[in-house]
């Protein structure tokens, strides 16, 4: 605590000496008419508000000025400090105890309100280090959070080290060199300690332990002659103890979802697989018969099965190895100037077996956008394919494109059976199917555009279209190119 009188301190010993030298001059002036107790309690009154407005030094001395004051003037041995009469004695000295004693009362109160000020800013900041560390979950993240903490509530440079998977530091405040600390916490890790240890007055290494014991290190370097709470270390240890549980519970989770879209993807394969499987090779068979006389017209036929059925595996083959590649985190997009009514090209291209029966209405101006030709083109050939699927044979499929608010938008309409409302929640994810209609597939395609369209930082949504039948409506941000110049 600074020690210098502030103006503002003298200003308030300036008026209380004044109030004293007014008190003390009334007590003098009527005499006559204001016994020396009620002066006495006047200077007291004044002697409990010095206490209680100046410091403790300053008050004790205006107090004993009052008391001096108080026996030479106010006393009826005027301008002497002779006692003439006992009782004058007795009123001196209650004058001089009961001031001393209100000052000292007065002083341990603004003590106790000045260490509660103190102790309430001290919780209000650990409460406010406990929330920003509750709302993260990287350790990483923790680490740091803490170090700034300490650096701008407590005046305090730190560093983390932790012991697993083997010693590192985790976080350092800018200033400080892990390489410099790093042969005491070694030292501190061999010896296991479980208290504190101060390598020098402004410089103490603290254990960060859990229930399993010591899994790390939290160097402090005082700026300052404030004292770290150890409520702190405890806080910032469950925190990370917390973290690194998360993170071992992410693994834990994300293995068994591994191991259950395995058991799905073999589920997949047995059941849809078969299917197409077990026509080309009965067809093959068939035609391989020497024995059989079949007809041109049967011949073809048979070939034609296998080519459909040959395509129809290959589509669910390529859908089951993308969805088992593709992810949000290592999915990412190679973004080049394409013109979407190329790429919707492409994509029917790629699809033609599945919608020979089927006409493709293209509406949408022509523009250049910044996508992935190659995820954009399985986007649309996934959606196409659906639309095919769930419409009756002769539909149109509508597609149309735009370029809106910064969006690439496109939109795929069909005149299917549309998507139910208790479906639209989960018809993106990975093998579901719809028992509103029984359609062969694999239940990825929609699955594999909802990676793709995320990865982009985009939306995909469907509706019910009007008239009958669904509308999948694809919002990807990017680009555009202004072609204005290029046809002026």
């Amino acid at each position: 605590m600074n020690n210098a009188l502030s103006w503002f301190d003298v200003a308030k010993a300036s008026v209380l000496l004044l109030l004293y030298i007014l008190v003390t001059y009334f007590g003098v002036a009527f005499r006559d008419v204001i016994i020396e107790t009620d002066t006495a309690m006047l200077l007291l009154l004044l002697n409990i508000i010095s206490g209680f407005l100046l410091r403790k030094r300053m008050a004790y001395v205006i107090t004993a000025a009052s008391i001096v004051a108080f026996h030479f003037f106010v006393l009826p041995e005027h301008n002497s400090f002779k006692f003439q009469n006992y009782q004058h004695i007795i009123t001196f000295s209650v004058m001089a105890f009961s001031g001393v004693f209100a000052v000292r009362i007065t002083q341990s109160q603004q003590q106790k309100i000045r260490e509660n000020k103190i102790l309430r800013a001290e919780l209000n900041s650990n409460y406010n280090l406990a929330s920003v560390l509750a709302a993260l979950n990287e350790s990483h993240a923790i680490a740091k959070a803490s170090i700034i903490h300490l650096e701008q509530h407590l005046h305090m440079r730190a560093q983390i080290w932790l012991f697993s998977p083997q010693l590192h530091c985790l976080t350092t405040h800018e200033k400080l060199s892990d390489i410099f600390y790093q042969p005491l916490v070694e030292r501190f890790m061999s010896r296991q300690q479980q208290h504190v240890e101060y390598i020098s007055p402004t410089l103490s290494l603290h254990p960060l332990d859990d229930q399993s014991g010591m899994f790390g290190v939290l160097v402090i370097e005082s700026l300052s002659e404030q004292v770290f709470n150890p409520i702190l270390s405890t806080l910032i240890s469950l925190s990370l103890a917390r973290s690194e549980a998360n993170a071992a519970l992410t693994v834990a989770k994300e293995a068994t979802q591994l191991e259950q879209m395995r058991n799905t993807l073999l589920a997949a394969v047995s059941h849809d697989l078969k299917t197409p499987l077990g026509a080309i090779i009965g067809s093959a068979t068939t035609l391989s018969d020497t024995t059989l006389h079949l007809p041109q017209q049967t011949q073809h036929e048979l070939l034609q099965s296998i080519a459909e059925e040959g395509y129809s595996l290959n589509r669910s083959l390529t859908k089951l190895l993308d969805i088992s590649r593709y992810s949000i985190k290592t999915l990412i997009p190679k973004c080049d100037w394409v013109e979407p009514e190329e790429v919707i090209g492409s994509a029917i291209k790629r699809v033609e077996q599945v919608i020979k029966s089927h006409s493709i209405k293209l509406s949408g101006d022509t523009i250049l956008v910044s996508l992935d030709y190659t995820l954009i083109e399985q986007i649309i050939a996934n959606l196409i394919e659906n639309a095919a699927k769930y419409s009756p044979a002769g539909s149109i499929i509508d597609i149309k494109t735009d370029y809106r608010r910064g969006h690439f938008i496109i939109e795929i309409a069909d005149r299917g059976c549309g998507v139910a409302p208790v479906d639209r929640l989960r018809i993106f994810e990975r093998f579901y199917r719809s028992e509103q209609v029984k359609v062969k597939g694999t239940g990825l395609g929609l699955a594999i555009c909802q990676l793709i369209v995320a990865a982009h930082n985009g939306e995909i949504s469907v509706l019910s279209r009007s008239g009958g039948g669904s509308l999948f409506v694809v919002k990807i941000p990017c680009e555009k190119y202004e072609l204005t110049d290029i046809y002026e």
